[in-house]
């Protein structure tokens, strides 16, 4: 649960543990998810002083019924940090303060941490929770830690990783006057993050419109009727980058494939394009315009020509950096569809892209540096986690949509389960589009 300051996620986190311990479940709590005999869990918290003193033991006198309480443990600094109930239930409070070793060792069936954890203490806990197969949840304002955004947050499937992002307005406890106060005192970058619960080291990120859950569709079959896009990012010391995206019939764009091949050369890089293929090769391609220059230095060596003699066609892409990105913008803006009574995006990526998704998430605005307490923000994204993204501006520069060469006709398409007809129009002749598929 990534929530803003005050949004009520450490309650709710709370109540989720205390159910657990007590045994005491709401007549709403789903019965095959209660846990059934003994349970042994763990609280974990930033710091004994604050987090545990000042807001896990507050939580715990106020929510808990010490009359279930039999016995409490105090450390050195007085913390009840061992706690066992009358129902022979246990558990322990940990802070980011103590050792990784002292995780160790411990069998559990649930963890709760308050507040984002350092990642080698979140796995000594996961490892204690193996043996019964335990469930572990975080309640955190994502202000530090930022593999949580990595291997939690854009992993969430709804089904064994399960996230929330609340708001600070979402708690109806606090009054607008004193949010407006307090916000008054924020950065833009704090306000993503202590109002929204939005991660700080991403306050920069360009395409804020994607989201894993509602763009990231699982693999499926592009049909062979569909217009596919191929474009190429080569570079000669990094990574080159290979894009695929199709469009169907209803102006759905799916970006279904990818490569990304390190130490290859030209003709390496070619043949593992040809093998992604399969014998079905993108209708329009696309190259970085910077790999279409004779280098005079190397006796006139230019990528795109280079890639022509092992069968890799392609045409300059267009260099219009903000026109790309807000036609991505657009195609990741869910719209309304008729067809199937719901808004969807126009723009979603399959599961098998990694790369692309990983870019999509941690691809931000460069930031220029006055001093060591202020910046100024660059009208440029940063040259880092953008190869990908480069393919997909490409793309998007060209305005891709769906193109046939037959004459006007109907055809069933599958949506959902359902079929339906729809219009195919043929491109005018002499337009841009039908020049592009009489050269391909």
């Amino acid at each position: 649960m990534f929530g803003g300051n005050r949004s009520g996620k450490t309650t709710a986190g709370g109540m989720e543990f205390l159910f657990h311990i007590t045994g005491l479940y709401p007549k709403w709590y789903p019965e095959e998810r209660k846990i059934k005999g003994i349970v042994k869990g763990r609280i974990i918290a930033k710091d004994f002083q604050k987090g545990v003193g000042e807001v896990i033991i507050p939580f715990l006198d106020e929510w808990l019924d010490m009359s279930l309480v039999k016995k409490k443990y105090r450390n050195p600094i007085g913390v009840p940090v061992k706690w066992t109930l009358k129902n022979g239930n246990q558990f322990d409070i940990l802070s980011h303060e103590q050792n990784t070793e002292q995780y160790e060792g411990w069998r559990g069936h649930v963890a709760w941490f308050d507040e984002p954890p350092p990642r080698d203490k979140y796995i000594a806990t996961l490892r204690g929770l193996v043996d019964f197969r335990g469930r572990s949840w975080l309640t955190l304002t994502p202000l530090t830690q930022p593999w949580i955004y990595d291997d939690i947050f854009v992993k969430s499937d709804g089904k064994n990783v399960f996230c929330v992002v609340t708001d600070i307005r979402n708690n109806p406890h606090l009054s607008e006057e004193a949010i407006q106060e307090f916000e008054r005192n924020l950065t833009p970058e704090e306000k993503e993050a202590r109002l929204h619960g939005k991660f700080l080291h991403l306050s920069g990120l360009i395409y804020k419109e994607f989201s894993p859950l509602t763009h990231v569709c699982e693999p499926m079959d592009i049909k062979e009727s569909w217009t596919k896009y191929f474009c190429i990012d080569p570079h000669p010391r990094t990574p080159t980058a290979c894009l695929w995206l199709a469009v169907d019939p209803q102006d759905n764009h799916w970006v279904y494939d990818e490569l990304w091949l390190a130490e290859m050369d030209l003709e390496e890089v070619a043949h593992a394009i040809h093998a992604q293929e399969a014998g079905h090769p993108a209708k329009i391609r696309f190259i970085d315009p910077a790999m279409d220059k004779d280098n005079e230095l190397a006796g006139g060596f230019n990528v795109r020509k280079e890639l022509m003699k092992y069968g890799v066609f392609t045409q300059r892409a267009s260099t219009d950096v903000m026109l790309g990105m807000q036609r991505v913008k657009q195609a990741l803006t869910p719209r309304y569809d008729h067809q199937i009574g719901t808004e969807i995006p126009q723009l979603r990526i399959m599961r098998n892209c990694v790369q692309t998704i990983y870019e999509f998430n941690h691809y931000i605005w460069a930031e220029r540096y006055r001093n060591k307490d202020e910046m100024d923000p660059k009208q440029a994204p940063k040259k880092k986690n953008d190869h990908f993204m480069d393919c997909l501006r490409y793309i998007y520069n060209a305005q891709p949509r769906y193109m046939v060469s037959e004459e006007d006709e109907e055809q069933d398409i599958e949506y959902g389960g359902t079929y339906a007809k729809y219009p195919i129009k043929k491109q005018p002749a002499g337009s841009y589009y039908s020049q592009v598929e009489a050269k391909f």
